[in-house]
């Protein structure tokens, strides 16, 4: 099973919620599931990005790379397209500020422009910021 079908199974499981949300701490870190959208606020970026190491080695993807980068923005396309024709989205903030909205809610010409349809960057310093952390 790869990385994809597990995501196309938790945005199934999503269903299960009719209203209200669920929401999981992990020190400063968490994720709020509701109905329509899930929210990832990253405080610690090298956390998440060990934990994301850890699933790679299950996965037994190559941690690191240029492959992996290129591999995991087309699985980001697919995700983004997977969100929006399920009416879902999911928005990923760092430090409380929204940087990213992937999924029926995101429009961005410029990301269009790359062939990345339903992806928004929204603060492109704190996206830098975030991105470096995960590096």
């Amino acid at each position: 099973m790869d990385l994809h079908s597990i995501f196309r199974m938790a945005l199934n499981l999503q269903r299960i919620i009719c209203c209200g949300s669920v929401t999981v701490s992990m020190g400063g870190d968490s994720i709020t599931i509701t109905r329509d959208e899930i929210i990832l606020d990253i405080n610690n970026p090298k956390k998440i990005k060990k934990l994301m190491d850890a699933f790679s080695t299950i996965l037994g993807k190559d941690k690191g790379g240029i492959g992996e980068k290129k591999e995991m923005m087309n699985e980001m396309k697919l995700y983004a397209e997977d969100l929006a024709s399920q009416g879902k989205t999911v928005v990923i903030k760092y430090q409380g500020n929204e940087v990213v909205k992937m999924g029926a809610e995101a429009s961005s010409l410029l990301m269009n422009a790359f062939g990345m349809k339903h992806i928004e960057i929204k603060y492109k310093l704190d996206t830098l910021r975030m991105m470096k952390d995960f590096m």
